[in-house]
């Protein structure tokens, strides 16, 4: 039964990948912790996927696209001026970019070849991107660690799975050993000793936080179902000094949890911040996997994607 509903999901979240016509243009905006739109930021494009805040807080990463369906490529934003370039195009989808903890450099997937596989692109100074390392599957990169030393993604096959990887040295290694469930969008803490990630091995997509080096270990800290209200979730982001972990429920409700990460790891309840009906973003059917928001360092504005008012 899980294997069938693995199967439907993930036809149903290929066909939602792209946004119709009268979804475009689209663009991205600031909003407060009350829910309250600040303005925009960045400049407007056909489609954006997955904002990614760069460590110093000047740009925003994107996967995006100006031109043809299934064409997208990792642009940069800056925040001050809205200016935006391309970095690395080429023909296929380039996807999923994160920043390295220095923000000169970036690992994002693209399915240039036929595979979505790992690549990174140096910034400062400029140089060709590069293909990290042939792998089975499919991999999408989700975390880079604030030492700079490992890579946390998700190896795609039937389902997904967590893994770690020292980058460009030996195998990558497998956090966990469940035959029939998904774990995903795995996060490292600031500090680089826990990671969050999403699971359903317990039959609803949950939010959990694990030690790096204990990932068997694990605290479930998104709300459960019999609370009142939904529960569930994904769509993970850490407030950057780690003692705040926020997350979305459903499509559009985010949800911030109080964490201790210094020591050993505590965590509070769920307290809801705001709904923002319209602020799916793309990959709407994709949820609680992947963010299609980010929060700046002070955890006090996130970026959402939104179509451009007519």
């Amino acid at each position: 039964m899980r294997r069938a509903w693995i199967a439907a999901f993930v036809t149903v979240a290929c066909l939602g990948q792209q946004p119709a016509a009268e979804d475009m243009p689209q663009e991205m905006i600031w909003v407060d912790r009350t829910g309250r739109i600040l303005g925009k930021v960045g400049n407007t494009q056909n489609s954006i996927f997955h904002p990614e805040i760069s460590p110093d807080g000047r740009f925003i990463a994107v996967s995006a696209r100006d031109g043809e369906v299934n064409d997208r490529d990792v642009w940069i934003h800056e925040v001050a001026t809205g200016a935006k370039r391309v970095i690395a195009p080429a023909k296929g989808n380039d996807n999923f970019p994160i920043w390295s903890p220095t923000g000169k450099q970036i690992i994002f997937n693209s399915s240039r070849t036929g595979r979505y596989e790992l690549y990174r692109k140096d910034l400062e100074p400029d140089r060709p991107e590069v293909l990290l390392r042939a792998m089975p599957g499919a991999q999408y990169p989700r975390s880079w660690s604030p030492d700079g030393q490992w890579l946390l993604f998700t190896q795609a096959d039937r389902k997904r799975d967590v893994m770690l990887w020292r980058i460009g040295e030996g195998e990558p290694v497998a956090l966990f050993d469940a035959p029939e469930a998904w774990t995903e969008v795995p996060r490292f803490s600031p500090n680089g000793r826990f990671f969050a990630y999403v699971s359903n091995e317990d039959g609803p997509f949950e939010v959990f936080v694990s030690p790096v080096e204990q990932p068997r270990t694990r605290w479930k800290v998104s709300r459960p179902l019999e609370m009142g209200w939904a529960g569930g979730g994904g769509q993970i982001r850490w407030r950057a000094d780690g003692r705040e972990l926020f997350y979305m429920m459903g499509n559009d409700t985010l949800l911030s949890v109080e964490v201790t990460t210094e020591g050993a790891f505590t965590h509070g309840p769920p307290k809801r911040l705001f709904t923002m009906p319209g602020m799916k973003g793309n990959f709407p059917d994709e949820s609680p996997c992947t963010a299609r928001y980010d929060v700046t360092a002070d955890g006090q504005r996130f970026v959402f994607v939104r179509k451009v008012a007519r």
